[in-house]
């Protein structure tokens, strides 16, 4: 199949590098005339881009796919009950795209996502320091509560854990677990976001700058010069199938 469809694709392209004896139809000519016109366009603008726009407008699509791939998601486990082979490869999609707009989020926008994390998690990670403080003001143990999860997991990994009695100490060190929890966290979340932000970065790099070889070549006829970059790429898949 996808053999046919690539000799189709250099059937069509010969077809229009004859030029003259097609274009005698006025709607072939009109068609291909359009054609030229709108990718004319499309090469001006990806000429004029910046990898930054190009990430915002990635970005943005991302998004929308990941919305549009989460309903497919939805729509198909509720009605159609596919196979596991199928909701998975569904699934990895919707997974990439939605790590995409993250991704691209996380690094341009980063002093905001951040600032929007802190904001979001900063209670999380001081109220049990507040809670200690309360606690030695008001001479209330709720640190104790707190404590207690951790006690029992040193005790199932058989792990000695200094006694702490002092309502302050224990609420520092609560909130120094949970700070360390968003290090931790924060770490790990830059290391899944470089490759995929990579990705994007690439996708984003490798039409402009084609773009800009084409327009270097001949800024009058990109269309076709595209063509012999499709041609030849075709020829070459073409010898390896």
């Amino acid at each position: 199949m996808l053999k046919i469809a690539l000799t189709l694709i250099v059937v069509l392209i010969s077809v229009y590098w004859v030029g003259e004896k097609a274009r005698k139809n006025l709607k072939i000519d009109a068609f291909l005339s359009a054609i030229e016109g709108h990718y004319s366009k499309l090469n001006n603008r990806l000429e004029d881009a910046t990898t930054m726009s190009g990430l915002r407008f990635l970005r943005r699509l991302y998004g929308w796919a990941s919305v549009f791939l989460f309903a497919c998601l939805f729509v198909f486990q509720r009605f159609f009950q596919p196979t596991p082979a199928n909701f998975l490869h569904l699934f990895w999609a919707f997974g990439f795209t939605f790590m995409g707009w993250f991704s691209i989020k996380w690094v341009i926008d980063h002093k905001n996502t951040v600032g929007e994390f802190s904001r979001n998690n900063a209670l999380m990670i001081f109220a049990p320091l507040l809670m200690g403080i309360f606690d030695l003001i008001f001479h209330a143990s709720f640190t104790e509560i707190l404590l207690l999860p951790f006690q029992q997991a040193a005790a199932t990994l058989h792990f000695n854990m200094p006694e702490i009695s002092n309502p302050l100490a224990i609420g520092g060190a609560v909130s120094l677990v949970f700070l360390a929890f968003f290090g931790i966290y924060y770490l790990l979340t830059w290391a899944v976001t470089v490759p995929v932000f990579l990705i994007s970065v690439f996708a984003v790099v490798l039409p402009i700058r084609f773009a800009r070889v084409l327009a270097q070549i001949d800024r009058n006829n990109t269309f076709f010069w595209l063509t012999v970059f499709v041609m030849f790429v075709i020829s070459v898949w073409l010898t390896r199938l």
